[in-house]
């Protein structure tokens, strides 16, 4: 019987603040609606079965503290590294992320920015996907494991489906 596909979960970090003038762009940390969405981005993992066993994300503040709230909400116990290079990174180096950092995870969340997650994501499901703030888009890769995964053209990917938090009813009560 073959292995089941991976599955990538591909989240652009929550809704950072502006109000600290003269801060740089890798310091900026979540506002209020950020952290809201990252807490809520996690309970969707949890309602939707698919909590991330692995986690790669930016060394940004804004993913770290996106990050944080999802495993909070989550109830995530899997591996978390934060690395530079998904910094700004294009499509290409989000892949590469993933086929260095997956590891033996069936199930790999990847936090970046835009405009290489949309251009990735867009890629995936081979149609446009919008992601604002806190954008959760999941696709099943038809690999064995992540060094294996070969191309991002759609022929070798499902789009499980795309979540924005503004678009989400309140997450249940735990």
């Amino acid at each position: 019987m073959p292995n089941p596909p991976i599955e990538l979960l591909l989240l652009r970090h929550a809704k950072s603040s502006w109000a600290t003038e003269g801060l740089a762009d890798h310091d900026r940390p979540l506002n209020p609606r950020g952290i809201a969405a990252a807490d809520r981005m996690g309970r969707l993992c949890r309602e939707l079965d698919r909590v991330p066993d692995r986690i790669v994300t930016s060394d940004a503040r804004r993913t770290l503290e996106t990050v944080e709230g999802l495993v909070e909400a989550a109830g995530c116990e899997g591996r978390a590294t934060a690395t530079r290079t998904l910094y700004l990174a294009s499509p290409g180096s989000i892949v590469d992320a993933a086929r260095e950092h997956g590891g033996d995870a069936r199930r790999l969340l990847l936090v970046g920015h835009n405009p290489g997650v949309e251009d990735l994501a867009s890629r995936l499901a081979a149609s446009h996907v919008e992601c604002p703030t806190a954008t959760l888009s999941i696709f099943e890769i038809d690999a064995a494991a992540w060094t294996e995964w070969a191309e991002w053209d759609g022929g070798v990917t499902r789009h499980v489906g795309t979540w924005r938090p503004r678009e989400l009813p309140p997450a249940p009560t735990p």
